[in-house]
Protein backbone atom coordinates (compact mmCIF):
# COMPACT_ATOMS: atom_id res chain seq x y z
CA UNK A 1 0.00 0.00 0.00
CA UNK A 2 1.33 3.51 -0.81
CA UNK A 3 3.40 4.90 1.54
CA UNK A 4 3.88 1.49 3.97
CA UNK A 5 5.49 -1.37 3.82
CA UNK A 6 4.70 -4.75 4.92
CA UNK A 7 8.67 -5.91 6.31
CA UNK A 8 8.82 -2.57 8.17
CA UNK A 9 5.32 -2.74 9.50
CA UNK A 10 4.74 -6.47 10.33
CA UNK A 11 1.92 -7.11 12.13
CA UNK A 12 0.94 -3.85 12.22
CA UNK A 13 0.66 -3.44 8.14
CA UNK A 14 -3.14 -3.89 8.42
CA UNK A 15 -3.72 -1.68 10.79
CA UNK A 16 -1.99 1.10 9.45
CA UNK A 17 -3.48 0.10 6.10
CA UNK A 18 -7.04 0.79 7.49
CA UNK A 19 -6.50 2.97 9.19
CA UNK A 20 -5.18 5.72 6.62
CA UNK A 21 -8.60 4.46 4.91
CA UNK A 22 -10.93 4.68 7.89
CA UNK A 23 -9.41 8.58 9.80
CA UNK A 24 -8.92 5.45 13.45
CA UNK A 25 -10.86 2.73 12.19
CA UNK A 26 -13.81 3.64 14.08
CA UNK A 27 -16.52 2.15 11.27
CA UNK A 28 -14.69 -1.06 12.14
CA UNK A 29 -15.34 -0.97 15.75
CA UNK A 30 -19.44 -0.41 14.70
CA UNK A 31 -18.81 -3.13 12.26
CA UNK A 32 -18.11 -5.04 14.93
CA UNK A 33 -20.62 -4.28 17.41
CA UNK A 34 -23.08 -4.59 14.56
CA UNK A 35 -21.93 -8.32 14.12
CA UNK A 36 -21.86 -8.46 17.90
CA UNK A 37 -25.47 -7.74 18.42
CA UNK A 38 -26.41 -10.10 15.21
CA UNK A 39 -24.78 -12.55 17.57
CA UNK A 40 -26.95 -11.80 20.48
CA UNK A 41 -30.25 -10.64 19.57
CA UNK A 42 -30.42 -11.12 15.40
CA UNK A 43 -32.64 -13.49 13.43
CA UNK A 44 -31.97 -16.99 12.22
CA UNK A 45 -31.55 -15.58 8.99
CA UNK A 46 -29.47 -12.58 9.90
CA UNK A 47 -26.77 -14.61 11.50
CA UNK A 48 -27.08 -17.17 8.56
CA UNK A 49 -26.29 -14.25 6.11
CA UNK A 50 -23.83 -12.37 8.10
CA UNK A 51 -22.19 -14.40 10.81
CA UNK A 52 -20.31 -17.30 7.99
CA UNK A 53 -18.62 -14.49 6.26
CA UNK A 54 -17.58 -12.07 8.90
CA UNK A 55 -15.45 -15.06 10.66
CA UNK A 56 -14.23 -15.84 7.27
CA UNK A 57 -13.08 -12.14 6.75
CA UNK A 58 -11.61 -12.53 10.48
CA UNK A 59 -10.01 -15.64 9.59
CA UNK A 60 -8.01 -13.86 6.58
CA UNK A 61 -8.45 -10.61 5.59
CA UNK A 62 -8.65 -8.94 9.11
CA UNK A 63 -6.23 -11.26 10.44
CA UNK A 64 -3.31 -8.88 11.00
CA UNK A 65 -0.74 -12.14 10.54
CA UNK A 66 -2.39 -12.66 7.03
CA UNK A 67 -0.53 -10.07 4.90
CA UNK A 68 2.87 -10.90 6.72
CA UNK A 69 2.25 -14.65 5.20
CA UNK A 70 0.56 -13.24 2.20
CA UNK A 71 4.02 -11.29 1.73
CA UNK A 72 5.97 -14.10 1.58
CA UNK A 73 4.74 -15.01 -1.96
CA UNK A 74 2.92 -12.33 -3.49
CA UNK A 75 4.13 -8.22 -3.12
CA UNK A 76 1.35 -6.65 -1.62
CA UNK A 77 3.07 -3.71 -1.13
CA UNK A 78 1.88 -2.75 -4.38
CA UNK A 79 -1.91 -3.31 -4.24
CA UNK A 80 -4.08 -1.15 -1.68
CA UNK A 81 -5.85 -2.61 1.10
CA UNK A 82 -9.34 -1.86 0.34
CA UNK A 83 -10.93 -3.84 2.98
CA UNK A 84 -13.32 -0.98 4.31
CA UNK A 85 -15.08 -1.35 0.92
CA UNK A 86 -15.83 -5.46 1.14
CA UNK A 87 -19.80 -5.99 1.15
CA UNK A 88 -20.12 -7.73 4.65
CA UNK A 89 -18.82 -4.50 6.15
CA UNK A 90 -20.38 -1.30 4.44
CA UNK A 91 -23.96 -2.87 4.44
CA UNK A 92 -23.99 -4.20 8.50
CA UNK A 93 -23.84 -1.32 10.28
CA UNK A 94 -26.51 0.91 7.90
CA UNK A 95 -28.98 -2.11 7.93
CA UNK A 96 -28.24 -2.73 11.77
CA UNK A 97 -29.40 1.00 12.20
CA UNK A 98 -32.29 0.87 9.78
CA UNK A 99 -34.08 -2.12 11.50
CA UNK A 100 -33.23 -0.25 14.97
CA UNK A 101 -35.59 2.83 13.56
CA UNK A 102 -37.98 0.85 12.04
CA UNK A 103 -38.41 -1.63 14.86
CA UNK A 104 -39.61 1.25 17.39
CA UNK A 105 -43.13 1.16 17.73
CA UNK A 106 -43.50 4.77 18.16
CA UNK A 107 -42.92 7.84 16.73
CA UNK A 108 -41.09 9.21 19.04
CA UNK A 109 -39.11 6.27 19.96
CA UNK A 110 -38.08 6.15 16.29
CA UNK A 111 -36.59 10.29 16.62
CA UNK A 112 -34.74 9.32 19.56
CA UNK A 113 -33.32 6.35 18.09
CA UNK A 114 -32.19 8.21 14.95
CA UNK A 115 -30.86 11.19 16.81
CA UNK A 116 -28.67 8.82 18.74
CA UNK A 117 -27.74 6.72 15.63
CA UNK A 118 -27.07 10.38 14.26
CA UNK A 119 -24.41 11.31 17.04
CA UNK A 120 -22.67 8.06 16.99
CA UNK A 121 -22.01 8.86 13.05
CA UNK A 122 -21.17 12.10 14.62
CA UNK A 123 -18.60 11.39 16.68
CA UNK A 124 -17.29 8.21 14.87
CA UNK A 125 -16.10 10.00 11.85
CA UNK A 126 -14.94 13.06 10.34
CA UNK A 127 -17.24 16.31 9.22
CA UNK A 128 -17.10 16.41 5.44
CA UNK A 129 -16.38 20.06 5.84
CA UNK A 130 -14.04 19.68 8.67
CA UNK A 131 -10.93 21.27 6.40
CA UNK A 132 -13.26 24.07 5.19
CA UNK A 133 -15.47 24.33 2.33
CA UNK A 134 -13.54 24.46 -1.35
CA UNK A 135 -15.57 25.45 -4.43
CA UNK A 136 -14.08 24.14 -7.40
CA UNK A 137 -12.70 27.19 -9.82
CA UNK A 138 -13.72 25.21 -12.91
CA UNK A 139 -16.56 22.97 -14.59
CA UNK A 140 -13.52 20.73 -14.42
CA UNK A 141 -13.00 20.30 -10.81
CA UNK A 142 -9.41 20.44 -11.39
CA UNK A 143 -6.73 22.44 -9.90
CA UNK A 144 -5.92 25.62 -12.46
CA UNK A 145 -2.39 25.29 -12.61
CA UNK A 146 -2.81 21.29 -13.81
CA UNK A 147 -4.92 22.96 -17.02
CA UNK A 148 -2.68 25.98 -17.59
CA UNK A 149 0.09 23.10 -17.62
CA UNK A 150 -1.72 20.99 -20.14
CA UNK A 151 -2.17 24.18 -22.27
CA UNK A 152 1.58 24.90 -22.43
CA UNK A 153 2.74 21.68 -23.28
CA UNK A 154 0.16 21.43 -26.50
CA UNK A 155 1.49 24.67 -27.72
CA UNK A 156 5.13 23.84 -27.01
CA UNK A 157 4.97 20.31 -28.53
CA UNK A 158 3.94 19.79 -32.27
CA UNK A 159 2.99 15.87 -31.40
CA UNK A 160 -0.45 14.89 -30.96
CA UNK A 161 0.13 13.23 -28.26
CA UNK A 162 2.84 14.70 -26.47
CA UNK A 163 4.84 12.44 -23.23
CA UNK A 164 4.95 13.53 -20.20
CA UNK A 165 6.57 13.00 -16.75
CA UNK A 166 4.65 15.22 -13.55
CA UNK A 167 4.64 14.64 -9.86
CA UNK A 168 2.41 11.82 -8.36
CA UNK A 169 -0.61 14.34 -7.29
CA UNK A 170 -1.10 16.16 -10.80
CA UNK A 171 0.17 12.42 -12.69
CA UNK A 172 -3.00 11.27 -11.23
CA UNK A 173 -5.01 14.13 -11.96
CA UNK A 174 -3.66 14.89 -15.66
CA UNK A 175 -5.06 11.01 -16.61
CA UNK A 176 -8.54 12.33 -15.49
CA UNK A 177 -8.27 15.55 -17.36
CA UNK A 178 -6.51 15.28 -20.39
CA UNK A 179 -5.67 12.20 -22.14
CA UNK A 180 -4.50 13.00 -24.70
CA UNK A 181 -1.28 13.95 -22.53
CA UNK A 182 0.27 10.48 -22.28
CA UNK A 183 1.57 9.70 -18.77
CA UNK A 184 5.36 7.82 -18.50
CA UNK A 185 4.68 6.85 -15.07
CA UNK A 186 1.73 4.26 -14.70
CA UNK A 187 0.25 3.87 -11.01
CA UNK A 188 1.86 0.97 -9.81
CA UNK A 189 5.05 2.29 -10.51
CA UNK A 190 4.52 5.12 -8.23
CA UNK A 191 3.02 3.32 -5.01
CA UNK A 192 6.25 1.20 -5.58
CA UNK A 193 8.70 4.56 -5.13
CA UNK A 194 6.48 5.69 -2.52
CA UNK A 195 7.24 2.78 -0.01
CA UNK A 196 10.63 2.23 -1.49
CA UNK A 197 14.09 2.73 -3.08
CA UNK A 198 15.84 1.39 -6.52
CA UNK A 199 18.96 -0.91 -6.22
CA UNK A 200 21.81 -0.70 -8.56
CA UNK A 201 20.17 -3.91 -10.75
CA UNK A 202 16.77 -2.00 -11.03
CA UNK A 203 18.58 0.94 -12.01
CA UNK A 204 20.40 -1.14 -14.30
CA UNK A 205 17.74 -2.73 -15.84
CA UNK A 206 16.86 -1.38 -19.57
CA UNK A 207 13.57 -2.90 -19.81
CA UNK A 208 12.56 -0.54 -16.90
CA UNK A 209 14.46 2.86 -18.05
CA UNK A 210 11.27 4.24 -15.74
CA UNK A 211 12.80 3.11 -12.84
CA UNK A 212 15.73 5.58 -13.24
CA UNK A 213 13.49 8.55 -13.68
CA UNK A 214 11.64 8.11 -10.36
CA UNK A 215 14.42 7.39 -8.29
CA UNK A 216 16.13 10.27 -9.64
CA UNK A 217 13.14 13.01 -9.53
CA UNK A 218 11.25 11.19 -6.45
CA UNK A 219 13.70 9.46 -4.41
CA UNK A 220 16.31 11.80 -4.33
CA UNK A 221 18.71 8.93 -5.48
CA UNK A 222 21.90 9.90 -7.72
CA UNK A 223 21.44 9.13 -11.14
CA UNK A 224 24.14 10.03 -13.95
CA UNK A 225 22.93 12.65 -16.14
CA UNK A 226 23.63 10.12 -18.95
CA UNK A 227 21.28 7.30 -17.63
CA UNK A 228 18.94 9.84 -16.81
CA UNK A 229 18.73 11.11 -20.55
CA UNK A 230 18.87 7.64 -21.60
CA UNK A 231 15.75 6.96 -19.87
CA UNK A 232 13.77 9.81 -21.40
CA UNK A 233 14.86 8.91 -24.76
CA UNK A 234 13.69 5.30 -24.16
CA UNK A 235 10.24 6.16 -22.38
CA UNK A 236 10.12 9.11 -25.16
CA UNK A 237 9.54 11.73 -22.53
CA UNK A 238 9.17 15.20 -23.69
CA UNK A 239 8.13 17.16 -21.00
CA UNK A 240 8.97 16.74 -17.07
CA UNK A 241 6.69 18.56 -14.93
CA UNK A 242 8.16 19.85 -11.20
CA UNK A 243 7.24 21.54 -8.63
CA UNK A 244 9.55 24.71 -7.78
CA UNK A 245 10.45 23.58 -4.64
CA UNK A 246 11.73 20.20 -5.85
CA UNK A 247 15.41 20.12 -5.38
CA UNK A 248 15.81 18.03 -8.69
CA UNK A 249 14.97 20.99 -10.85
CA UNK A 250 19.07 22.17 -11.42
CA UNK A 251 19.73 18.76 -12.07
CA UNK A 252 17.49 18.90 -15.18
CA UNK A 253 19.04 22.34 -16.37
CA UNK A 254 22.83 20.39 -15.72
CA UNK A 255 21.35 17.49 -17.58
CA UNK A 256 20.74 19.86 -20.92
CA UNK A 257 16.73 20.27 -20.73
CA UNK A 258 15.47 23.09 -21.40
CA UNK A 259 13.03 25.53 -19.15
CA UNK A 260 9.15 26.28 -21.39
CA UNK A 261 7.47 28.27 -18.64
CA UNK A 262 7.05 28.51 -15.56
CA UNK A 263 3.40 28.26 -13.56
CA UNK A 264 2.43 29.69 -10.27
CA UNK A 265 4.11 26.22 -8.45
CA UNK A 266 5.66 24.20 -11.13
CA UNK A 267 8.73 24.73 -13.94
CA UNK A 268 7.60 22.51 -17.18
CA UNK A 269 10.87 21.66 -18.55
CA UNK A 270 11.31 19.73 -22.45
CA UNK A 271 13.63 17.30 -23.20
CA UNK A 272 14.80 17.07 -27.34
CA UNK A 273 13.81 13.08 -28.25
CA UNK A 274 16.24 12.50 -30.90
CA UNK A 275 14.06 9.70 -32.90
CA UNK A 276 10.53 11.04 -31.95
CA UNK A 277 8.05 8.90 -32.62
CA UNK A 278 4.20 9.12 -33.63
CA UNK A 279 1.59 7.25 -30.88
CA UNK A 280 -1.35 6.04 -32.62
CA UNK A 281 -5.08 5.20 -30.65
CA UNK A 282 -5.38 1.57 -31.00
CA UNK A 283 -8.71 0.88 -33.39
CA UNK A 284 -11.52 -0.73 -31.41
CA UNK A 285 -14.09 0.08 -34.33
CA UNK A 286 -13.48 -3.46 -35.73
CA UNK A 287 -13.87 -6.45 -32.82
CA UNK A 288 -12.91 -9.69 -34.67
Amino acid sequence: MQGLNVFEKGIGYLWACLSLYTGECAYLCLYAAALVYICLRGSRREKEIFIPCSVFLILTVYNPVAPVILDKFFDVNNEYYRFFWLLPVIFLVPYLFAKLILSAAKGTDRVTISLLILCICLVSGKYVYSDGLKLATNIYKMPDELIKISEVIHDDSDAEYPKAFLEYEYNMQMRQYDPKILLTIDREDYLYAAGNTYTDEMLNDEMHPQYRLLAALVKMQPVEEEAFLDALEATKTEYVVLNRNNPRTSFLLIAGLKKVQETENHIVFKYSIKEPYDFELVDYSVVY
